[in-house]
């Protein structure tokens, strides 16, 4: 048996199959389907619960029909394995959406003629409404006027309903078709959604560890990021400590020359050496330590690019089978039916004259519509002078916001011992307000914590806090 699958939709379709066209509502032909096994039966498909048959030959559909149900169920199995290959699955896929997609469009295109014809028969109807009314209007006139020929006028009143109850027989046999027709489209738009559902799966779970992976990288940039902050802050001290010790060893340097030491004796001497040595030593581990959080982030900022490229594959397909969600079928509207009202009685037979009997039979349309698917804070603080150790920030500011928001402070609040444990700050150093600034609006991000109360607190905090208690 040969898997037969088209390369393009729906020509493969049309060159291994003859769809019925659409015929119109009177001619009988219309009431059967045509072919034979040569011809492919879209019937014959959807009554089928095995997909398989749908990619089959003509001729293997037949020997496919003539298998036992445990030779079918066997095809169906190796037909849902195709969906665990990768590459074949995607080409499984996409046949199966085009091929349900062509039938909601071949459907739509009946089902839009068999509207068009609802509407020519509704607006026929609506003629002979029109007439039947006004020729009982007339009737009530003679009537009153006790004029002849209104017998007559019965009987053609009666031709006219008659009529018009054709017309309406006829509305109920096209509206059916629609309504097959609005059933099928829903059925075929719905099989594409699974399959799409599917595939969209099949990414996601591929996505995953790599989505994975990205978020762990993210977090990583941040927290070098936050390491960077406090590297900076620790160099601002170690350059001043630097300058100081550069300053001493120049004193000293003038004081041996004062007592007439030679600038070679000066640099052989002990202390100057060993000043000279710290502060050559200090200056070149700030360079080494920058360099490496350079190199660190270019290491990330690599991965992340290698990895967002490698998820974008799978992004791209399963975005083109979302996609296909989005061609919802159209909206078609037509009228609800209504059951029509069931003369119960009898005519009464009586052996005196009889008056002639009327009735009025009344339509009731109800209307009826088809549901259509659905930073911060920018502004920067004065730098104040005081500076303080990180504790007394920590302890400052979380009393800030028991006084700002009340207990409910979970998401901003900071445990003294992590934030120092997670920055590297000293317990006994000190640093000014800014610096702190910046450092906590790292660490909020690296833990994810609640920015929007940050931006929003942390000048009015300085303005409230840090000035009064200078």
């Amino acid at each position: 048996m040969n898997l037969e699958k088209p390369t393009t939709l729906p020509e493969p379709l049309e060159s291994k199959a003859q769809i019925p066209e659409t015929k119109s509502p009177n001619n009988p032909e219309d009431k059967t389907q045509e072919g034979s096994s040569a011809t492919f039966q879209e019937t014959n498909s959807e009554k089928t619960s095995n997909k398989t048959e749908t990619f089959l030959s003509s001729d293997n559909q037949d020997f496919f029909r003539k298998m036992s149900n445990g030779g079918t169920k066997i095809a169906d199995q190796i037909f849902e394995g195709l969906y665990k290959i990768p590459v074949v699955d995607r080409l499984v896929g996409k046949y199966e959406i085009a091929y349900n997609q062509f039938w909601v469009d071949r459907h739509e295109e009946k089902a839009v003629k068999l509207k068009n014809q609802i509407d020519s028969l509704n607006l026929k109807i609506g003629l002979f409404v029109q007439s039947k009314q006004e020729m009982e209007s007339v009737m009530d006139d003679l009537k009153q006027q006790n004029a002849p020929g209104i017998e007559s006028l019965q009987l053609k009143l009666k031709d006219i309903e008659k009529q018009r109850i054709d017309l309406l027989n006829e509305k109920d046999r096209v509206q059916s078709k629609f309504e097959a027709k609005e059933n099928r489209i829903k059925l075929h738009a719905n099989e594409r959604d699974m399959v799409a559902d599917k595939l969209i799966g099949i990414y996601n779970e591929k996505l995953q560890p790599m989505e994975k992976e990205l978020e762990g990288l993210r977090l990583l940039k941040d927290e070098n990021e936050l390491s960077g902050t406090v590297m900076e802050v620790n160099h601002k001290e170690q350059l001043v400590k630097l300058e100081d010790l550069n300053k001493k060893k120049t004193q000293i340097e003038e004081s041996l020359r004062r007592v007439g030491m030679s600038e070679k004796d000066i640099r052989k001497f002990e202390a100057v050496k060993m000043l000279s040595s710290v502060i050559v030593r200090g200056y070149e581990n700030i360079k080494i330590e920058k360099e490496n959080l350079v190199q660190g982030n270019a290491g990330i900022n690599r991965q992340i690019g290698e990895t967002d490229a490698r998820a974008n594959l799978y992004r791209d397909n399963r975005e083109e089978f979302v996609r296909v969600k989005t061609k919802r079928p159209i909206t078609i509207e037509v009228e609800a039916r209504t059951r029509s009202e069931e003369f119960k009685g009898e005519e009464e037979v009586s052996a005196h004259p009889r008056k002639e009997a009327q009735e009025t039979f009344e339509t009731r349309e109800e209307q009826s519509t088809t549901g259509t698917m659905p930073e911060s804070a920018t502004e920067t603080v004065k730098e104040n002078k005081e500076r303080l150790e990180a504790p007394a920030y920590i302890s400052m500011w979380n009393a800030y916001l028991v006084e700002k928001y009340g207990k409910n402070i979970a998401d901003v609040s900071i445990d003294g011992n992590e934030f120092l444990k997670k920055t590297g700050l000293s317990k006994n150093g000190k640093l000014d307000f800014k610096d702190f600034k910046n450092i906590l609006g790292k660490y909020y991000k690296v833990k994810r914590l609640s920015l929007d109360k940050f931006n929003k607190s942390i000048d009015e905090f300085f303005n409230k806090k840090i000035k009064t208690h200078q």
